[in-house]
């Protein structure tokens, strides 16, 4: 019988506080065996990346092993010498974490970090090529801000299986991701297990990630497992309603609506909103261009938005969304066209950056940011987040400013008493709720949400996400809505525009747009998409071997019902 690499047999976690232990992981127990992956997954806060780093032997700070033991590779980790340890981290067990860009070093070249994990006189070239990036030898002479993220995920790999560990931990490895590079790096991920036999625990709240990559999975709750069980049978049959709910809370690409889960994990998909035709424009883009320096970022891109409408920007990384969103809340100033918003008291000039604008224009377009972690200030309450935008816009009189904004939070399904919190005393979802709190204070028509559930577990983005449906809905917004994650997008958006280097090259309405595809790259984004289903097979890859046409010589194919495609032509 095949001895297990890694086995955790009754461990508790806790962290200290007010002089009591506040358990963080309790009586968990498991084991993987060489060359199996077993994935941790379940609400934030469930305990999952703290189990994780106990691989390694690390303990967040003020945390402390409160019961049972933690052995890789027949080690027990809380009792090996600091020197035995380290000799471990690395050369038995590693770890890939969520963003590459934050774990590598800004001022060191990547051939050198990579230089620094290596033990056995391996080449840097040999390991890059191993992760299947190009030219290796130019690349390792780059700094890490001058590669995509992906390519940074990729380098990240590549230091972690420099000293041939036997373990790897996958934190949250494609978070953050656009759904081409995210197929691109499971896909490597995969190969490199089978061909170095490594075993894998995997750490996501993406569960179409886990159906993709598990061979088990363990489902955590406030720190105990609810349920483990194979994959395939997981999702077949998953035995606990906590698992149903979870993995009824995952959007699909086939739901055209959002769907509502009851308590027992059934889902009913709530139809979109409709929106009325001659409802009124609110936001109107027009032939705008943003550049960086010599390099331009958006090209020609033209749209407009009305009142109750949700419109998607999908895209790779790179591709113009985040960067147009940016410009219409004042964050950037275009290099060409027009951006107008329209309402009863006129027409107002977004291509002004915000500090130009008037104050009645400023608060009628605001921006959701994507983290609200580094969007609110760590050191003053959540209350006073929502408040400060009501006094700089005049809202309301100063001394009703405190009551208005306990019922912003409320207005986002939060308890009012939240207000005098610290955000590090919030959850994730209830951050981002807040966030959404801040950019109601201004009474806004139009809302831009850029990447707002990309760290959100599934169960909160649903939250969330139904949270944007309502608001929609009752006050009748304008959403410009920016995701990587094209099943959230079919959900709720009414239309999509598909950005490809700065250009359109497919709009019109979401289902249109999702059921028949008219351009290679559209086609090329969904059939990355990951399906939350262990038995389904992937979609081939749609290949390169296709161009745009020049610019200024644009044609568009109409469709119908206002779903077109630009013109393209064999490479």
């Amino acid at each position: 019988m095949t001895e297990p690499i890694v086995s955790i047999d009754a461990l508790g976690v806790a962290y200290r506080s007010g002089g009591h232990d506040i358990p963080v992981v309790q009586d968990v127990s498991l084991k993987v065996l060489p060359g199996q992956t077993l994935a941790l997954v379940g609400e934030s806060g469930s305990g999952k990346s703290t189990i994780a780093a106990t691989l390694l032997g690390h303990l967040r700070h003020g945390s402390r092993l409160t019961a049972g033991t933690v052995h890789v590779a027949g080690q027990d980790v809380f009792t090996l010498p600091p020197r035995e340890l380290r000799r471990l981290r690395g050369g038995t067990v590693a770890m890939v974490a969520q963003n590459a860009g934050h774990t590598l070093t800004p001022s060191m070249r990547i051939g050198r970090q990579i230089a620094e994990a290596i033990r056995d006189g391996a080449a840097v070239t040999d390991l890059l090529e191993q992760v299947r990036l190009p030219n290796p030898a130019e690349l390792a002479r780059r700094y890490p801000h001058e590669l995509s993220g992906g390519q940074q995920q990729r380098v990240a790999i590549a230091m972690a299986i420099a000293a041939r560990p036997q373990v790897l931990v996958l934190d949250e490895p494609t978070t953050g991701l656009d759904v081409v590079t995210q197929r691109s790096v499971l896909d490597l991920i995969s190969a490199l297990r089978d061909e170095l036999g490594l075993a894998a625990v995997l750490v996501s709240h993406d569960l179409g990630v886990v159906a993709r990559m598990a061979d088990e999975i363990m489902v955590l709750r406030a720190g105990r497992v609810i349920e483990s069980a194979p994959t395939r049978q997981l999702f077949a049959a998953p035995a606990e309603s906590y698992t149903r709910r979870l993995l009824a809370s995952i959007p699909r690409l086939a739901d055209s609506g959002l769907a509502v889960i009851g308590e027992d994990g059934t889902r009913e998909v709530r139809p979109k909103a409709t929106v009325p035709a001659d409802a009124a424009g609110t936001l109107t883009v027009r032939d705008v261009t943003i550049d960086y320096g010599a390099s331009r970022a958006v090209d020609g891109v033209s749209f407009q938005v009305r009142r109750g409408e949700v419109l998607a920007l999908v895209g790779e990384s790179g591709s113009g969304k985040s960067t147009l969103a940016w410009s219409l809340a004042g964050l950037r100033v275009p290099s060409g066209g027009t951006m107008t918003h329209e309402d009863g008291d006129g027409t107002g000039d977004l291509t002004r950056p915000s500090h130009k604008r008037p104050p009645g224009l400023r608060r009628k377009v605001q921006l959701v940011f994507q983290n609200a972690d580094t969007s609110l200030n760590p050191r003053r309450s959540v209350g006073d987040a929502v408040r400060r935008p009501l006094r700089l816009f005049g809202a309301i009189p100063r001394d009703g400013a405190a009551a208005r904004a306990r019922q912003l939070i409320a207005d986002v399904h939060l308890d009012p008493d939240l207000a005098d919190r610290l955000p590090a005393q919030l959850s994730g979802g209830q951050r981002q709720r807040i966030g959404i709190a801040r950019a109601l204070a201004g009474e806004p028509d139009v809302l831009i949400a850029d990447e707002i559930t990309t760290a959100l577990d599934v169960s909160v983005q649903a939250e969330v996400l139904r949270l944007l449906d309502d608001l929609r809905r009752e006050r009748r917004l304008a959403c410009l809505f920016i995701s990587h994650d094209l099943a959230v997008v079919r959900g709720i958006a009414d239309r999509v525009m598909v950005l490809r280097h700065g250009v359109v090259v497919e709009e019109g309405p979401t289902d249109s747009v999702f059921a028949a595809p008219g351009h290679p790259y559209t086609r090329r984004l969904l059939a990355a998409v990951l399906e939350p289903d262990p038995d389904a097979v992937p979609a081939a890859a749609v290949d390169d071997g296709w161009q745009d046409m020049e610019p200024g010589a644009t044609a568009w194919t109409d469709l119908g019902d206002g779903h077109r495609v630009r013109a393209w032509r064999a490479a």
